[in-house]
């Protein structure tokens, strides 16, 4: 079979000045937490759910998640912020893997992040005072207190450019196309592990309700102005997770942060109601967030207000982590994959759901 070719990095003019400036700035990559790395730490973990404030939140979640896992519950990660480059991807990549989770609903900003590594990049730690104007000559990016290359941004834009005219030109779902972009990934030259490579192998969803604002977008309009003709059916997505949901039985969700793939997540099945499906609701949710509640925005809204809008049962056993992600998110998920380490959890599978439709 042949090999799918990486578009090669965009070229940009630099003294030799700038060109030492902005490989001192990009040499300390943001490593990625590997669970694997590190002794079982989920004594610790029971032992915070005998505790107080957010230390018995976790301990809470963690004991909800362990349990419902050994059931056939289809548990859904809802994801957004820059949790990936923040070190975060390989805890994701590892999950998939060892079939923690069955489901992906993310910003696409993730994915992005995540192709970003995938073709061999990294992010890179800083300091959060830097000139920025200085950063922009450089073709530097900075997500607060790390950066990323531009140049390697726009690389990006190219793979999903090419992933976009390597195949059919038609509509499809963001499901349909993130399952491409990991078909794809399995049969390129020279590439890393990847969030979008396990999900294909694992057979596992993704969707990405807002895929135009991040890489993915830039990349499909590129190749639109080709008039390539293939682009994404935002009503199709819908569809496809509402069916999803009406298929997929019992179900729990596990918010990190908030915003569009929070609601799509819990959505789902007031959609799927209204398209005619019996569907249950979320039987159970852990979402870990520093949002507010009080100004009304949905990254603050509790998993229990959904009740009232019918996303999630009556009975739903909730816990909220009021707290910053980076910290609680690879405890709960270090936990789990180590109380899941000697049992074997088959994957859902979700993916074959459309095979059948």
């Amino acid at each position: 079979m042949k090999q799918n070719e990486i578009p090669t990095m965009p070229n940009i003019e630099l003294n030799n000045d700038q060109l030492k400036l902005k490989k001192n700035y990009l040499k300390r990559p943001v490593k990625q937490i590997n669970i694997n790395e590190h002794a079982d730490f989920t004594t610790l973990i029971d032992a915070f759910g005998n505790s107080s404030f957010e230390a018995r939140n976790l301990g809470r979640a963690a004991e909800l998640y362990h349990k419902q896992i050994q059931t056939d519950t289809a548990i859904i990660w809802s994801l957004s912020g820059s949790l990936f480059s923040a070190g975060l991807r390989q805890i994701t990549i590892d999950a998939v893997r060892n079939n923690l989770v069955d489901v992906l609903v993310c910003t696409g900003a993730l994915f992005e992040q995540d192709m970003l590594e995938a073709l061999g990049h990294k992010h890179y730690i800083c300091d959060t005072k830097l000139n920025d104007g200085e950063l922009q000559e450089l073709y530097i990016d900075r997500v607060y207190d790390h950066l990323l290359d531009e140049i390697a941004l726009r690389q990006v834009d190219l793979t999903f450019k090419k992933i976009a005219e390597s195949i059919q030109p038609k509509l499809y779902s963001s499901r349909e196309f993130m399952n491409l972009s990991g078909k794809w990934l399995s049969n390129a030259n020279n590439v890393q592990d990847s969030v979008m490579q396990a999900a294909f192998e694992k057979d596992i969803p993704i969707f990405i309700p807002a895929i135009n604002d991040c890489s993915i977008g830039i990349g499909l309009a590129m190749q639109d102005n080709q008039k390539q003709n293939m682009s994404i059916d935002s009503i199709k997505d819908l569809k496809e997770i509402a069916f999803l949901k009406s298929k997929c039985g019992d179900s729990g969700i596990v918010v990190i942060g908030g915003g569009v793939p929070k609601n799509y997540s819990q959505d789902a099945v007031v959609m799927a109601e209204m398209l005619g499906y019996n569907v249950e609701k979320h039987k159970f949710g852990i979402q870990i967030s520093t949002a507010d509640v009080r100004d009304g925005g949905l990254s603050g809204s509790t998993l229990r207000e959904a009740i009232s809008w019918g996303k999630n049962d009556k009975k739903m056993e909730d816990v909220m982590i009021w707290g910053e992600a980076s910290v609680f998110f690879p405890l709960l998920i270090g936990y789990i994959f180590h109380k899941m380490k000697n049992k074997s959890r088959n994957g859902l599978h979700l993916n074959d759901v459309f095979n059948s439709k």
